[in-house]
């Protein structure tokens, strides 16, 4: 934690791993995941442990790892997969996906598990939540549509799947929603836009073999994103997926 006009050092919290998500900030408590499984809340204003959330996911980079030792629980599902996904707070809940292939949410004043919803893979996207109900994606190629208060299914949508090489697989993009439509990149080159009540296709926009893993951005009916390898910057119609205009 930095001081906003001087940038000086507040205080900082060892979690011995890497942290590779974003934080979220709610009355005054900072809430984020690391390697090692576990989720923090600290008080931010010091940096003092509130409390934490041991899951199952997120174990390749223990120390018994370092030591040359193999460790227990997950797997890397893809050599360039080096995100974690970051939390969402809503209604005194914190929400957040893992490498043990849940979705957990949280008590945000205690950490006391509210609900979990299990997918078919690892979950490193992160969590939108709107109108109640909690968008995310996972690497088993499904995007959910969770009930916030309870975590029940609403429905799921099916992306595509590259069945030779399983490398145009999996979403690790997280949601946008605007206006009654959830938008989301997919690793099988499609970014999506979906009905959010039904999760009916609206239109996919394909960009020729690259994947999209950046989250989208939506301002004055166009969606952003950007694409992997292609290293492409695209501008669409959010109502049609009518390319407006792409750099490279």
């Amino acid at each position: 934690a930095l001081d906003l006009q001087s940038g000086a050092q507040k205080w900082k919290f060892p979690t011995e791993v890497r942290v590779t998500s974003s934080p979220a900030v709610d009355h005054g408590i900072v809430y984020f995941g690391s390697y090692n499984g576990n989720f923090y809340a600290l008080d931010g204003a010091t940096g003092v442990l509130k409390w934490k959330f041991r899951t199952a996911g997120e174990r390749r980079f223990t120390a018994k790892h370092i030591h040359g030792i193999q460790p227990d629980g997950e797997t890397m599902p893809d050599p360039f997969d080096f995100y974690l996904s970051s939390p969402a707070v809503w209604n005194g809940v914190v929400y957040l996906g893992s490498g043990d292939g849940n979705v957990y949410a949280l008590a945000a004043d205690s950490g006391l598990l509210r609900w979990k919803f299990s997918a078919g893979d690892v979950v490193h996207a992160s969590p939108a939540v709107s109108d109640g109900v909690l968008f995310i994606g996972s690497w088993d190629s499904y995007f959910y549509a969770l009930d916030a208060a309870t975590g029940k299914q609403k429905w799921r949508f099916k992306t595509g799947e590259d069945a030779n090489t399983h490398n145009q697989v999996g979403i690790q993009s997280s949601a946008a929603v605007v206006d009654g439509t959830v938008y989301f990149g997919c690793r099988d080159s499609n970014l999506y836009a979906l009905d959010a009540q039904t999760g009916l296709k609206k239109w996919a926009f394909n960009n020729h073999g690259s994947w999209v893993i950046a989250s989208p951005a939506v301002e004055d009916g166009r969606v952003y994103f950007a694409t992997s390898d292609s290293a492409m910057f695209y501008a669409l119609d959010a109502k049609s997926g009518s390319p407006i205009f792409s750099l490279k």
